[in-house]
């Protein structure tokens, strides 16, 4: 066997066997003309994680943290209106309950929790 053919074997296989780093998938989160509003109706996610919100209704809604709303300031989240057919997505958040809501149909109502356990994400 020849050198080369030697360090290509080892090469691809030290390429193989290195670990993986890949992102997992966002908790998606559907918004919908009918109650429960957002579906599911609250999602729990590993600190770090993604969430995404898509819009498959016909109308603009928000994703609207309820901190957005009061006097508090603590706004952690506003998508602004999102079309029909769009979506909306946070990167991740800090550990913590995040009531949210449609700004436009504040019947709408939901809940992300952020918890750093490993053995998530789960949704309910």
């Amino acid at each position: 066997m020849k050198w080369h053919a030697v360090f290509l074997s080892l090469a691809v296989g030290t390429l193989t066997a290195w670990p993986s780093t890949a992102i997992p998938p966002a908790t998606q989160v559907l918004m919908d003309s009918g109650s429960p509003y957002y579906v599911p109706a609250a999602a729990t996610v590993t600190t770090g994680g993604a969430i995404r919100w898509d819009n498959p209704t016909p109308t603009h809604h928000t994703v609207t943290h309820d901190g957005c709303l009061d006097e508090s300031g603590r706004c952690a989240f506003d998508s602004g209106a999102v079309e029909p057919g769009g979506t909306y997505t946070i990167p991740s958040l800090p550990p913590g309950r995040y009531p949210y809501q449609c700004r436009i149909h504040p019947i709408m109502r939901g809940m992300i929790i952020v918890a750093d356990s490993p053995m998530l994400p789960s949704q309910t």
